[in-house]
């Protein structure tokens, strides 16, 4: 029995020592795939990767992604479209893409609006932001406790309230201490095979675009440390929305939400139509058929969107 039991154990052993092996070499080939492309400032105790285009002295504008993403997902659809005039600038948010994540509290959303404002304040000041899905909570709590640094938001298919049930089942078996270690190191085996699946129900009713996958980045969110970072972040959505809800009737910062009523992945009900509900100086978009990517099916929209609220934030210094 003490001999199947040394063999067993030497054999799980094995087993986590080649899956530990196949993540590290994973990161690797991934990181040298993805190189940063831009710099890195110190925000809140960790390094955050931070990418600019266009004129330094331009109308500013931040992008900031949502869960499972990095700084690409938002670059890609609008920053050859703005550079030119506008100075953009985006960043991975802390944990994901190339940035660092800070030991304590980094999912909260406190400190992930901290770090958003110390990146406007590193790279120039204000800004017009753009924030997608659960980078929309962000946007929303940068614009309360920060509001010099928000001069208009464009929120997409946000994620703002709270939902009932509980978060997905990858999130908790990732974020957890007890399951996390070892689901972790399965990510990089088994996430890449399910991939096009998971794309897909984002873009859904729509197909996928074609090269999304190398365009956005997205084998960066198969490493251990990154996947375990937007799954605290999803893990605790829930409470940060609630605690922050409360405050969004406060918020006057100039507003358009654009949302699609086939999205599978956020509720347009539950999120973006409260959150027009809520804000007062907020306009509600309907993207048909943009499933939960309006920004990558109709970039369009999110443009039109960008120069409404700079109308309305040109109309507001005016009066």
């Amino acid at each position: 029995m003490i001999a199947w039991l040394v063999v067993a154990a030497l054999a799980a052993a094995l087993a986590i020592w080649s899956l530990a092996s196949h993540a590290a070499r994973y990161t690797r080939e991934t990181e040298t795939r993805f190189p940063p492309q831009g710099r890195f400032i110190e925000a809140e105790g960790a390094r955050i990767h931070v990418r600019e285009a266009g004129p330094e002295h331009g109308p500013r504008m931040l992008l900031i992604h949502g869960a499972s993403a990095n700084l690409m997902e938002l670059w890609g659809p609008l920053a050859e479209e703005f550079s030119p005039l506008h100075r953009v600038i985006a960043y991975d948010r802390p944990g994901l893409g190339h940035s660092a994540r800070p030991r304590r509290n980094a999912h909260t959303l406190a400190l992930q609006a901290r770090i958003a404002a110390r990146v406007l304040e590193q790279t120039g000041g204000p800004a017009l932001v753009v924030a997608h899905s659960l980078g929309a909570a962000v946007a929303l709590r940068l614009a309360m406790d920060h509001p010099k640094l928000v001069t208009g938001m464009v929120l997409v298919a946000p994620a703002s309230h709270p939902y009932p049930g509980k978060p997905a089942w990858w999130a908790r078996a990732s974020a957890s201490p007890i399951t996390g270690p070892l689901f972790n190191l399965l990510i990089p085996l088994l996430g890449p095979m399910r991939s096009a699946g998971a794309v897909a129900n984002n873009f859904w009713p729509q197909p996928v675009p074609v090269n999304y996958l190398e365009h956005a980045a997205v084998p960066m969110i198969f490493r251990p440390s990154a996947f375990k970072a937007s799954a605290c972040d999803v893990v605790a959505s829930n409470k940060e929305f609630a605690a922050q809800q409360p405050r969004y009737g406060d918020l006057l910062t100039p507003a358009v939400i654009i949302t699609a009523e086939k999205d599978k992945v956020v509720s347009p009900k539950r999120h973006a139509r409260a959150l027009a509900a809520d804000l007062p100086a907020a306009e509600l978009v309907i993207a048909p058929d943009a499933g939960h990517m309006p920004h990558r099916l109709r970039t369009d929209l999110v443009i039109a969107a960008i120069r409404r609220v700079n109308e309305m934030t040109s109309a507001a210094a005016a009066d």
